[in-house]
């Protein structure tokens, strides 16, 4: 899969919908447990990528968020590369 490929937007926006609702039902009364391990799996994935597929992943996390309506979604979307190693600490 290229980064032009049709694919990676809506596979991107997937993946990150269900960071955030999985990050969401941390607080809630849901299984926190659960919920804390696949976000670490989520990571310990992205992780295993090349440092140039992290960055084209970043980039296409970068995009989504411009995109999305001000408030604490965007504000998620633009922490996210960084939150899940997508990018080194201060570098997006």
């Amino acid at each position: 899969m290229t980064a032009t490929d049709p694919l990676v937007k809506p596979l991107t926006e997937i993946v990150i919908e269900l960071a955030w609702l999985l990050e969401c039902s941390i607080d809630a009364d849901g299984e926190p447990r659960a919920a804390a391990k696949t976000l670490d799996w989520i990571a310990f994935v992205f992780d295993h990528l090349t440092p140039d597929q992290r960055e084209r992943l970043a980039g296409v996390v970068s995009r989504i968020a411009t995109e999305a309506d001000p408030g604490e979604r965007r504000r998620y979307l633009a922490a996210f590369p960084e939150a899940f190693g997508l990018v080194d600490d201060g570098e997006e």
